[in-house]
């Protein structure tokens, strides 16, 4: 009996290893876009994906899919003044946003709600 519960145990770590590697392996990523090119961004009650995004300076348009159960939306902001944002999106539906960035970092999330609280963000480094 001991053994079967040994090899559970081992089961249940060798999986929860796996997890791990795999959430922070994606959470080191960075998206690239290239200039001229279209940034699509997904927003659920959890994240914003990708987290991390470079793009040059100039206009960027994003597509923003509601991938949640609950309306969100996109802020893009720098140094706490909003760039561009999108209206409420509700699930399942997309929106366009321009913003037109100059060199430096600004944060990506949804405002509605408590989005924030539970981490809803992601960055946009523009260089």
């Amino acid at each position: 009996m001991s053994l079967s519960v040994t090899r559970c145990r081992s089961s249940h770590a060798l999986l929860a290893a796996v997890l791990v590697a795999g959430v922070v392996s994606g959470c080191g990523s960075t998206h690239r876009v290239r200039s001229g090119g279209t940034l699509a961004v997904s927003v659920n009650e959890w994240r914003v994906t990708p987290g991390n995004v470079d793009a040059p300076a100039g206009v960027l348009e994003i597509v923003v899919h509601n991938s949640g159960r609950l309306a969100h939306n996109l802020v893009i902001s720098h140094d706490g003044i909003r760039v561009a944002e999108t209206a409420p999106i509700m699930p399942g539906q997309n929106a366009d946003v321009v913003a037109s960035v100059n060199k430096g970092s600004y944060l990506m999330y949804s405002s509605m709600v408590d989005d924030q609280a539970t981490g809803v963000y992601g960055t946009l480094h523009v260089g």
